[in-house]
């Protein structure tokens, strides 16, 4: 998918339009493919994945263009009424640089000690996918990290004042950041992160930004946290929780929350 640089000025534009980026730095950017894989590929689609995708991608992260990449399997929803099989999550120090050519794509190849053209590649990965959207965000806010084997709870977030964008972003700072710092000390492997719609966008959109919950587990997905207005009330001593949750709801819905899988995870070798 070819986005050209004009349109990432664009992107800035918007981003830093939003107060709460007038006051801290960006934390990097990412972008989200949605993949849907297509019928009986699915066996050769996580050999590929596994496989010289895998490759092409370390040797990316090696050389500095990225900072992670996530491969995520959707567990709920599943089927063909699903609109993704599988995320794909490129994160960037900073912004994403344009997107390049099949030369580029031919000297990672290279780098990564695989023997097929580019253009084989690409006829590969297409025989196997198709690429439904992909979207870029920027990283207002996170808490830990994610592994391989771990889940994800994405909540899709439609905030009721998108032209005060900078206020829910605060305001999830101000409530759930120091709360999730204080869960993660409790339940060692969680995680959580705030992430903000840079494109596409306007009011059309089903939401505005998402949030990630991280579990190390799949009872912990599942499992009622007793201890959470205990960990409210040590953060937040001065806040009454259910005040606190009557404002969320009425800066912020959720659209709709799906549950991920972490099946892969590269970060640039040390």
């Amino acid at each position: 998918m070819k986005i050209l640089r004009s349109i990432f000025s664009v992107a800035m534009a918007v981003a830093f339009s939003v107060t709460l980026l007038a006051q801290q730095p960006a934390t990097g950017y990412h972008r989200v493919a949605c993949i849907k894989v297509k019928p009986g590929q699915h066996d050769a689609f996580r050999t590929w994945a596994a496989g010289d995708a895998r490759k092409v991608v370390q040797a990316e992260a090696d050389s500095g263009e990225l900072s992670q990449w996530l491969l995520l399997r959707s567990v709920i929803p599943q089927g063909t009424s699903a609109e993704c099989d599988y995320l794909v999550v490129a994160m960037y120090p900073g912004l994403p640089p344009q997107p390049s050519g099949i030369e580029h794509l031919a000297a990672t190849l290279k780098k990564a000690g695989l023997t097929e053209s580019a253009q084989q590649f690409l006829d590969h990965r297409n025989a196997l996918s198709l690429l439904v959207s992909n979207n870029m965000f920027w990283n207002a806010a996170f808490v830990g990290t994610s592994k391989k084997g771990d889940y994800l709870r994405v909540n899709y977030m439609k905030v009721s004042d998108p032209e005060n964008m900078g206020a829910y972003i605060a305001y999830e700072k101000k409530v759930w950041q120091p709360l999730a710092e204080q869960m993660a000390k409790d339940n060692a492997g969680s995680g959580w992160s705030l992430n903000v719609q840079v494109l596409p966008r306007g009011n059309d959109l089903p939401y505005d930004a998402v949030t990630v919950d991280v579990f190390p587990t799949w009872d912990s997905v599942f499992q009622t946290d007793t201890r959470f207005e205990e960990s409210f009330r040590k953060v937040h001593p001065d806040m009454d929780l259910g005040t606190t949750m009557e404002t969320y709801e009425k800066m912020r819905s959720i659209a709709t929350t799906e549950l991920y899988s972490v099946v892969d995870a590269v970060t640039p070798a040390k």
